[in-house]
C-alpha cells in the first residue's frame, strides 16, 4: 500500500523552527557537558592528592569518605598569566586543633597537596629560637622541603620567576600575609594567645623572651635585597624568604625559609 504525504508550507517552516532549536539546543549543552567532564576530572586529582597526603601523614585527621569534602575550600586563586591555581583547604573548625592543606594545580591539571599545620607542629616550620614537643609526633620533614617539592614536581619553578609568582600569590592572595618593615615593630612585638588544650601550656614570660628573640633575627634582615618577611596573622607566624632569584628572575628559586613563632599556648579555666 502506498501512502503519499503531502507537507504544507506551515508544516515545513515548523520542521526548520524545531531543527534551530535543537541545533541551538546542543550548541549551548556541549560546552556545559565538557566543562562537567573537567571539573569532575580535577575534582579527582584534588581527592586523590589530599587523600594520598593524609596516608603519609598520620597528623593530619581524616574524613570518614571523601578528603576533599573533609578538607573544605577555604580560598582559591587562580593566575590566569601563568594559568596555576592554588587552593587552601582545612579540616572543620570545630575540631580541637583544626589543620591545613595547600594544593597547588599546574596548566595542564597536575595537582600536588602540602601539609599547612597548626603551630603545634613545630619540627615542620622549623621555628627559630624554638623546640618541638616531645609528645607531638615528629613530621619527618620541614614547610621549606615540601614547597619546594611542590614547585619542582609541578614544574612551576622554571627559570623565567613562575615561582617567584606562585609563592607571592600564596603568600598574599591565598593567606592574606602582609609584608614587615622597621616601621611594623609594634606588630611583630605582639604576643598572640593560642588556645589550644592539646599541647602543654606555656609561660607568657617564656613566649615574651622568644618574642624579642623572634625580632631580633627577623629585623637583622630588613635592608637585605634578597630577604623579605610577612606575617601570617591568622596562624601567629612570620616567614622570612631569602633568595636572590626572587629580585633577579633569571634563575630557578633556591629558597631558605626561617619561620618565627607569635604565639604562646595558654590554658583558660572556666570556674
Amino acid at each position: 500500500m502506498y501512502f503519499n504525504k503531502h507537507f504544507t508550507t506551515t508544516d515545513t517552516a515548523i520542521m526548520k523552527v524545531n531543527t534551530t532549536k535543537l541545533l541551538l539546543f546542543i550548541v549551548f549543552l556541549l560546552p556545559t557537558f565538557f566543562s562537567c567532564r573537567q571539573t569532575t576530572s580535577s575534582d579527582r586529582n584534588i581527592e586523590k592528592v589530599i587523600s594520598d597526603l593524609t596516608d603519609k601523614f598520620s597528623q593530619l585527621p581524616k574524613g570518614k569518605s571523601s578528603q576533599a569534602d573533609y578538607y573544605k575550600l577555604v580560598r582559591s586563586v587562580k593566575n590566569g598569566e601563568k594559568n596555576f591555581e592554588i587552593q587552601l583547604r582545612s579540616t572543620p573548625v570545630s575540631i580541637e586543633d583544626p589543620q591545613q592543606i595547600v594544593v597547588f594545580i599546574n596548566s595542564l591539571g597536575q595537582c600536588y597537596a602540602i601539609p599547612f599545620f597548626s603551630n603545634t607542629y613545630r619540627d615542620y616550620w622549623d621555628f627559630q629560637f624554638d623546640s618541638p614537643i616531645s609528645t607531638v609526633k615528629a613530621t619527618n620533614t620541614t614547610f621549606s622541603k615540601e614547597l619546594m617539592t611542590a614547585l619542582d614536581t609541578l614544574h612551576l619553578n622554571d627559570t623565567i620567576g613562575t615561582g617567584s609568582i606562585v609563592i607571592q600569590e600564596m603568600l598574599s592572595s591565598l593567606l592574606h600575609c602582609v609584608n614587615v618593615t622597621e616601621t611594623d615593630s609594634a606588630k611583630l612585638m605582639s604576643l598572640y594567645v593560642n588556645f589550644n588544650y592539646d599541647i602543654p601550656e606555656e609561660s607568657r614570660e617564656s613566649g615574651v623572651e622568644r618574642l624579642c628573640k623572634n625580632y631580633q633575627g627577623i629585623s637583622s634582615q630588613f635592608h637585605k635585597l634578597n630577604t623579605f618577611n610577612v606575617l601570617d596573622q591568622n596562624n601567629f607566624r612570620v616567614y622570612q624568604f631569602r633568595d636572590n632569584g626572587i629580585i633577579i628572575w633569571r634563575k630557578k628559586l633556591d629558597l631558605s625559609i626561617k619561620v618565627y613563632r607569635q604565639d604562646y599556648v595558654f590554658h583558660s579555666v572556666t570556674l
